[in-house]
């Protein structure tokens, strides 16, 4: 797939006249391999205030590749993803994409490339693990627990009538918590390895928020928390693995799911001067994702 990339994001820095304020770039490692992490960072108009977090970054988009180059890409693409679902999500016309039955950013992709369907495989993969996770983790799915090519790395595998196969990798960390990452692609291999980006990110910030809290992460949030930062400490302790387990070795328990798509198409908007985002949604099983409680597997 051609990506414009060099060409569309040449001005994207807010120097530049774009929306980009400034990107970050670090060196780090996934499983043992050099990889690069870049953060981007919008115009504080252009998205919303995530000066609230204190587990993750509050970079509007990031991206973890073994080029910097293409890290820095990413990391931009996810901003722009940002920006269209912060800019739409409350607005009037929310119900033309979707947002009237899930209001997240599940689903969006944004790709700088020469045609605007070129947006749609990735927004498909990430419309389809988000609807294969919540239907497992509300018990409408099975999953596949199996090793992996890394040692101490396991994954589930949790498959639908939704395009592809989504993966869940999790692992015991050197500090003593658990790390998670999940991802969807067409085949195994490529949703492990995208699934291993995501479990480093956890990892890494599940660490680092560890050591600026004296080695104790639980408890360290209050209850008005962002649900996501608080679901990612709760998974990491052996209260939140134990329920994962518990579910991940339980057969399905309610009707397998019928996909019903909400919305798949474009999401135009002064984003799309630097990259086309697309949106593909299915309708979830609940709203419970979307609810307070730190026990819920998504974030």
């Amino acid at each position: 797939m051609v990506s414009l990339a060099a060409y569309r994001y040449r001005n994207v820095l807010a120097a530049a006249g774009g929306p980009v304020e400034r990107l970050e770039m670090a060196d780090t490692a996934v499983l043992g391999e050099r990889a690069f992490l870049a953060n981007a960072y919008l115009k504080s108009n252009l998205s919303r205030n995530t000066s609230d977090r204190t587990v993750f970054s509050q970079a509007s988009g990031s991206g973890t590749a073994a080029s910097p180059m293409v890290a820095r890409y990413m990391a931009i693409s996810e901003a722009m993803e940002r920006w269209a679902h912060w800019q739409l999500h409350m607005g009037a016309e929310r119900h033309k994409y979707g947002f009237d039955v899930d209001p997240s950013s599940n689903g969006m992709a944004a790709f700088p490339g020469l045609f605007r369907r070129q947006a749609r495989p990735n927004a498909q993969m990430e419309a389809a693990e988000r609807f294969n996770l919540l239907n497992w983790w509300e018990g409408r799915l099975a999953a596949f627990e199996s090793d992996t090519r890394w040692p101490g790395v396991r994954a589930a595998a949790i498959c639908s009538d939704v395009p592809g196969i989504t993966v869940v990798l999790f692992k015991h960390t050197e500090a003593g918590f658990v790390a998670y990452g999940h991802a969807a692609a067409m085949d195994f291999a490529t949703a492990c390895w995208k699934a291993a980006m995501e479990m480093q990110r956890h990892e890494q910030v599940v660490s680092h928020f560890a050591v600026a809290h004296a080695g104790r992460i639980r408890a360290q949030l209050p209850p008005t928390a962002h649900p996501i930062e608080r679901r990612c400490l709760f998974f990491a302790l052996e209260e939140g693995h134990e329920l994962f387990l518990e579910r991940l070795r339980s057969l399905r328990t309610k009707p397998a799911p019928t996909p019903k798509l909400a919305f798949d198409g474009p999401v135009p908007g002064p984003w799309s001067r630097y990259a086309d985002v697309w949106r593909v949604v299915y309708a979830p099983p609940s709203d419970r994702f979307l609810s307070m409680d730190e026990n819920y597997f998504m974030w």
